[in-house]
């Protein structure tokens, strides 16, 4: 095998990466019909009297047809008047619109899942130790079957459209809610690497990092074809998981995983944390995780 250089990823070479695994993943599992090859952002929200928001739900619609349900926020002085519920299946009956057939998103137990069971989600998946002391759930709800959906109040507000700075400002919100039960450590520490030729071209390569609660996390991981088979994989996992953990990291964790690349993070040491059925249609979505 000729001699390869381990180097830090710039962000050009995480955009190529990321361009370079979807290419691979839509290559077995096709967009669905009527999808773009890029996410979609979507945002609810409600605003009070003046203006501001007091409320809101984001999300992003991807490529095979689902929604992940990213935050789901809700002003102290106006919880437990149906605001939430009114958002998600606002949110919900978006993504119908636009075709998905599936919803899916992660909860801690300090956050929504007794909320989230009612509305008709399951738990497919359990993350321990994330953050340390607590737990961490991956659910899901069908939008493709006739289900009844939990009826909810009539409220006296809007649901408006929102856009991404108003999705940062509900993502911000949701962070302060959290610090109640979370003891950030450190900012997100970027571990990208890239293993590279002779002639600087790269044929590996990881983008990961180490979360603020000291959780490890790989987002994407990918080796050119002609080098795939000769531990390329493996050497980066290691690599970064021997940084991860230097960074105070106890713990692994993978999500957009599937069944095409789970056996590698098996052969790993990760055990599988989550499993959905179906995601993308006719394949299998899984959540790994490892301890440190």
């Amino acid at each position: 095998m000729e001699k390869l250089s381990l180097r830090r990823s710039a962000r050009k070479d995480s955009e190529l990466i990321e361009k370079l695994v979807y290419e691979y993943y839509f290559n077995l599992a096709p967009v669905a019909d009527g999808f773009e090859d890029e996410e979609e952002f979507i945002c609810k929200k409600i605003v009070d009297k003046d203006g501001n928001i007091i409320a809101g739900c984001t999300g992003f619609i991807f490529q095979w047809g689902c929604i992940y349900v990213d935050d789901l926020w809700v002003d102290e002085k106006y919880r437990q008047q149906e605001l939430g519920s009114n958002l998600l299946q606002a949110a919900e009956e978006a993504a119908k619109n636009r075709g998905c057939y599936l919803s899916y998103l992660d909860t801690g137990d300090f956050q929504a899942k007794t909320f989230y069971l009612k509305h008709g989600y399951s738990i497919f998946g359990t993350i321990r130790e994330h953050p340390v002391g607590h737990e961490d759930y991956v659910m899901f709800k069908r939008l493709d079957t006739k289900q009844i959906n939990r009826q909810c109040k009539p409220i006296d507000h809007e649901i408006l459209d929102g856009d991404e700075e108003d999705g940062e400002y509900i993502d911000d919100e949701l962070y302060e809610y959290n610090l109640q039960f979370i003891n950030p450590k450190h900012d997100y520490i970027k571990i990208n690497r890239k293993l590279v030729d002779k002639n600087g071209k790269v044929v590996a390569a990881i983008m990961a990092g180490v979360s603020n609660v000291d959780a490890g996390w790989i987002w994407k991981i990918w080796v050119d074809e002609e080098h795939r088979h000769q531990g390329l994989g493996s050497l980066l996992i290691k690599h970064f998981e021997k940084k991860a953990k230097e960074k105070g990291a106890t713990k692994i964790i993978a999500e957009e995983i599937y069944d095409w690349n789970v056996g590698f993070f098996l052969k790993n040491g990760y055990r599988v944390a989550g499993k959905l059925p179906d995601l993308p249609e006719n394949h299998t979505y899984f959540v790994v995780d490892k301890d440190l």
